[in-house]
């Protein structure tokens, strides 16, 4: 993609139109997986601070020739595939998700007697908002996303604890996880990890 800057040299000022098409352009990338959720989110958060249009072009420089940051006045990505709601149920084990996963608009996980993690980081969301209903008897809920990604907790527990240690804001623009059902004897859990941190961790602990 040709540079956007002045020919000059002098860069051009960006736009909240072209910082609002580049985050549209990004979306459509991670819907078509060439973005995981966590690379979306760090992207997305430099293009709402980007001051130029040379800083918008390096955040798709890597993306399709076609990809281009032309405002579609929504924050939907308009490319995004349509992903079947899922409805995932078990008893006496756990519901886990991670890895590179498709994020339907709606989902809906349940068991008893296991707990439901499910990871983000890697998974494919083209969405501004996605709903996650999540709710067990005798287990824990822990949901991991990535920073910059605002996550609204709804959930009910009974005799247990709802911890939210991220998602708690995100920059404009920012994907909106929300999160509903809850926990009998168990707890919910919001959390952040980098992917690297979690590698590192994982060969601490192999060295140990």
């Amino acid at each position: 993609m040709a540079s956007q800057d002045d020919p000059t040299g002098a860069p051009i000022r960006a736009s909240d139109a072209e910082r609002d098409g580049t985050i549209d352009v990004l979306r459509d990338a991670s819907a078509e997986g060439r973005l995981t959720f966590e690379e979306l989110a760090d992207r997305i958060e430099a293009a709402t601070t980007a001051t130029t249009r040379g800083e918008l072009e390096r955040l798709t420089a890597d993306l399709p020739v076609d990809a281009h940051p032309i405002p579609r006045g929504s924050g939907a990505a308009g490319g995004a595939a349509v992903v079947a709601p899922v409805n995932e149920s078990t008893v006496f084990g756990d519901v886990r998700r991670s890895g590179p996963w498709r994020v339907p608009d709606s989902s809906r996980f349940s068991t008893l007697f296991g707990d439901i993690e499910l990871d983000l980081r890697e998974a494919v969301v083209g969405q501004a908002r996605v709903e996650i209903d999540a709710g067990t008897v005798f287990g824990d809920v822990t949901l991991l996303v990535p920073e910059g990604v605002v996550v609204e907790v709804r959930t009910k527990t009974f005799f247990g604890d709802s911890r939210q240690k991220a998602g708690l804001s995100g920059p404009p623009g920012a994907t909106v996880v929300v999160l509903t059902g809850g926990t009998w004897f168990g707890d919910v859990r919001v959390k952040s990890e980098r992917l690297r941190e979690r590698l590192l961790g994982g060969l601490g602990r192999a060295r140990g």
